[in-house]
């Protein structure tokens, strides 16, 4: 698979908006670099992802991976998927395929809303990609603020908060309406809202992410 880049979004915890992560950064940089053949392999046993992206058209083909859960034949299904980058959507919860697919995987996101039980609740994945880091120093991890309301003093304190436990995306995404409504109409922000204040934040994720994986 050295040839092929993968992305995985991670959290223990559900409801902090990973799909919807994997998703919107998917449809993104598919824009931003539209000769990159990019898919999304949907590891969760709820398929979200799959419902959601087989709504519309978004030029992403969706994989439904790790079918016994626990992901014992992840690599093999990853290495079979013909794309250039494929962003792996996990469980709400650090299980089995969760562990393996940080191995194969060249940049992780954890995603961290600003209350108490999302902090602590980041803090099993993030000792995991610190895990991953010290077996493989070449792959990368960053805390995604995610869901974020500016005007509460927990928003705003979350980004000092998450520098202490490891590298964190210049990129804060906001609790936006849009980001769920792109599901009704099965794409991503980018086509949902363009030009909106989402669409700029996912775009300055995907850059970074991009960066990242050297697809630039």
């Amino acid at each position: 698979m050295s040839f092929i880049k993968v992305l995985s979004v991670l959290q223990q915890k559900g409801g902090v908006g990973k799909t919807t992560i994997a998703v919107h950064l998917a449809t993104q940089i598919k824009e931003m670099a539209p000769n990159l053949k990019i898919a999304l392999a949907d590891a969760d046993p709820q398929k979200s992802a799959t419902a959601w992206l087989r709504k519309g058209t978004t030029g992403i083909d969706v994989y439904a991976v790790a079918a016994d859960v626990e992901g014992a034949n992840l690599k093999d299904e990853l290495s079979l998927i013909d794309a250039d980058l494929i962003v792996v959507d996990l469980p709400p919860a650090i299980a089995s395929v969760s562990m393996r697919a940080i191995l194969y995987s060249d940049v992780i996101l954890v995603p961290v809303g600003a209350s108490a039980l999302d902090i602590e609740a980041a803090k099993h994945a993030i000792e995991l990609c610190n895990e991953a880091l010290e077996l493989d120093p070449s792959k990368k991890f960053l805390l995604v603020p995610n869901r974020i309301q500016m005007n509460t003093a927990s928003g705003r304190e979350l980004r000092e908060v998450l520098k202490k436990w490891g590298p964190v995306s210049q990129a804060t995404l906001c609790l936006r309406v849009a980001y769920a409504d792109a599901v009704m109409h099965g794409t991503g922000i980018n086509e949902f809202a363009p030009c909106s204040p989402g669409y700029q934040e996912i775009g300055f994720l995907a850059e970074e992410v991009m960066a990242l994986l050297e697809l630039r």
